[in-house]
């Protein structure tokens, strides 16, 4: 075991044991969730303030189609209750459906949509359905639905839902791949919409972009992997990363939920270093940043020191950073001050400015006027301005003009000037006249196909 490797143990060790002695660190968990095992590989142990980084600007929406999935704990009871199966007639299940939809006792409709959960085959799935189709679409019980039908159904659940107004392709597909992994795989691999007829009620009618609805059906599956497998989910996520099909991005679903069911901190970061090199372990060791830094910043920022000197790690510092200033900017500032030189050390210290600008911009801006001219003071107004460019995008761009290094200031000025325009643009084009940008960079500022960043 290597000197990072034992550095790595000892401080999450440490971490968790003092976690668990005052119940600091314990994880949302359900009742009915049993505890998934974490695959560990190879020998490491290891909107929301976030890293700017450069997304799929492509999200589709059906109603409101990127709604929040079920949790694993419904997921598993899913997987429990098909396991008792019943015989319905269609009698039965109208009976109970009325009972569903009508009944004022909730133990009395939970019990009701159970059972027909119970009773749910290939055979009788449009019947059920048609009993809880009243239900919104994000809700409980329609989710926990189409994830049973994609579990006993898989692709014919799943094509049911082209011809629907709401998202149940989605949950389907993550039924479909928590007990058919190779099937649901497999098939979105091979998918080619864009010459398949049946997608054109979505692409064609409703005109959906291809990459955003193969993106929203990928991350379907990516979560009924994740449940089961998660080393399995990271795999395939990477996969189709490399083949243009998903972006990395999704490699936050597998990493969640292995941070929900991981019992300490070693665990979590363990699971994610072990990863194989490249951008979704670096994905996963951001998200796991992110996660524990909200509850342990300093703690977290020890861990983090592990990767000081890797490329890559960039949202690993902009979270301890943007998280530990949220609550004691001194203290983050500090601790962005004396790493390394390197990116990851202005990273951390861009992190830490932009949440301090949304806690107190006053005093952030006052410390800003106090740094003397550095690299780590360019850092510095990069995170700033690009929050302050929401309250007053005027201010911001003076900062972001501020910036030394040339290359840096324009990324920023572009960056700034692109929040201003979507903020409503009022005085934008004036200032863009005089700004010294060239033709092209205006161009892509003003355009509303620019890609957006996060």
């Amino acid at each position: 075991m290597g000197i990072k490797t034992m550095r790595l143990h000892l401080i999450w060790g440490i971490a968790a044991t003092a976690a668990f002695g005052v119940g600091y660190f314990v994880l949302p968990s359900s009742s009915e969730k049993g505890r998934v095992s974490i695959p560990r590989t190879g020998e490491r142990a290891g909107s929301k303030s976030g890293l700017e980084d450069e997304r799929d600007g492509s999200r589709v929406k059906r109603g409101e189609m990127a709604g929040a999935g079920l949790g694993a704990g419904a997921k598993e009871g899913i997987s429990s209750i098909l396991s008792q199966k019943v015989v319905l007639s269609e009698g039965e299940i109208t009976n109970l459906g009325e009972t569903f939809r009508g009944s004022s006792d909730p133990v009395a409709k939970r019990l009701a949509f159970s059972k027909l959960l119970q009773g749910l085959t290939a055979e009788n799935a449009l019947l059920i359905r048609g009993e809880i189709e009243g239900q919104d679409h994000r809700s409980a019980e329609f989710q926990e639905f189409h994830y049973a039908w994609g579990a006993v159904a898989g692709v014919d659940a799943i094509m049911f839902g082209i011809d629907t107004e709401e998202d149940d392709m989605k949950p389907a597909l993550a039924g479909w791949a928590g007990v058919n992994p190779g099937e649901a795989m497999a098939w979105i691999e091979g998918l080619d919409m864009e010459n398949d007829s049946r997608f054109d009620p979505l692409l064609k009618d409703r005109k959906l972009e291809v990459n955003g609805l193969r993106h929203h059906l990928v991350s379907g599956i990516v979560e009924g992997l994740a449940d089961t497998d998660p080393r399995q989910a990271a795999e395939f996520v990477e996969r189709m990363v490399s083949s243009g099909q998903a972006h990395p991005g999704h490699m936050h679903i597998v990493t969640g939920e292995v941070l929900r069911a991981a019992e300490n901190p070693l665990e979590a970061s363990t699971w994610a270093d072990g990863l194989p090199e490249g951008r979704m372990r670096n994905e996963a060791l951001g998200r796991v940043a992110d996660h524990f830094a909200g509850r342990d910043p300093a703690g977290t920022a020890q861990w983090a020191e592990g990767f000081v000197s890797e490329p890559g790690m960039e949202r690993v510092f902009w979270e301890v950073g943007a998280n530990w200033a949220g609550r004691d900017p001194e203290a983050a500032l500090n601790w962005a001050s004396n790493l390394p030189e390197g990116e990851n050390r202005q990273v951390g210290m861009r992190g830490s400015l932009n949440s301090w600008a949304r806690r107190d911009p006053t005093a952030a801006g006052e410390y800003l006027q106090d740094m003397p001219a550095s690299p780590m003071r360019d850092a510095a107004v990069a995170g700033y301005s690009t929050h302050v460019v929401w309250e007053d995008p005027t201010a911001a761009m003076s900062w972001a003009e501020s910036i030394a290094a040339p290359e840096q200031r324009q990324e920023v000025m572009v960056e700034v000037a692109r929040s201003w325009r979507r903020k409503g643009g009022q005085g934008l084009t004036e200032w863009l006249n005089g700004s010294g940008l060239s033709a092209d960079v205006q161009e892509s500022i003003m355009s509303s196909r620019d890609r957006r960043r996060r």
